[in-house]
């Protein structure tokens, strides 16, 4: 897909008419319309402003070397629904040789693509675009963990085997791990790469979702206490409790 049909796919997505953009942006109707006809092209100052109006994060415009994030993210949330690509190709109707290339950044996916990606996962599609704060998102979770396992950045650097001034660069949002690094510093603080990329925007989904008095009922003190207890347990020992909950609700009228 060319650079013209990814703005125009996205405009038209973000319900936006060619000349309202084309106000937006300052420049005539007829010189966007070349843009997205591909007869034009836009200087890197003018993409920057077109994808600040549509929200959507200038590198995927560009697709420079694929798009590693957005390949990484995919990965993690597939891997951690328990998808092999096969199970995914199958769910979200893409070949497989495409999702490949997908989580590899060769390939950007198209916003038909990312729709199905998303609806197959149960995820915004904001998860995949937005890069606002994301590396101080991922950063300050690996602080916070860090401190709460009582780590410091040289003790953590050892244990990944990198430098200390990277890791602190990670944690200031100066620097973006590898995904290989990124998962030995996931398994370092004994927990999964797919929480540290998660978006803020996929728990505000979640928590709206939830009642009012489940809300009250998760801000108490004691419930917190047991969340929190639960980040030490084995994956088996989750399943188990989760299991329990799902036996108990099917069965809550009998006890």
């Amino acid at each position: 897909m060319n650079l013209g049909q990814i703005i125009r796919d996205f405009r038209k997505e973000r319900n936006i008419t060619l000349s309202e953009l084309a106000k937006s942006l300052g420049i005539s109707i007829s010189y966007l319309s070349a843009i997205e006809r591909c007869i034009r092209k836009p200087s890197l100052q003018m993409l920057k402003k077109i994808s600040d109006n549509l929200n959507v994060p200038v590198n995927y415009f560009l697709g420079v070397e694929g798009d590693v994030l957005t390949g990484n993210k995919l990965k993690y949330m597939r891997e951690s629904r328990d998808l092999s690509l096969e199970d995914l190709s199958e769910i979200c109707d893409i070949p497989v040789n495409m999702i490949e290339k997908f989580e590899g950044g060769q390939e950007v996916p198209d916003l038909d693509s990312l729709k199905k990606l998303s609806e197959g996962l149960n995820i915004t599609i904001k998860y995949f675009l937005d890069r606002s704060d994301n590396g101080n998102n991922l950063g300050s979770r690996i602080k916070r963990l860090r401190i709460d396992r009582d780590l410091t950045i040289v003790a953590l650097a050892d244990m990944v085997g990198v430098t200390p001034g990277f890791i602190s660069q990670i944690e200031n949002g100066q620097a973006n791990p590898q995904l290989d690094t990124l998962e030995v510093i996931a398994k370092c603080l004994n927990t999964s790469a797919a929480y540290l990329l998660m978006e803020s925007k996929d728990v505000e989904d979640l928590l709206a979702t939830l009642s009012t008095d489940m809300l009250d009922f998760l801000g108490d003190p004691n419930v917190q206490a047991v969340l929190r207890s639960l980040r030490d347990f084995q994956t088996n020992e989750i399943k188990f409790i989760i299991n329990y909950v799902q036996f108990f609700k099917r069965n809550k009228t009998l006890l």
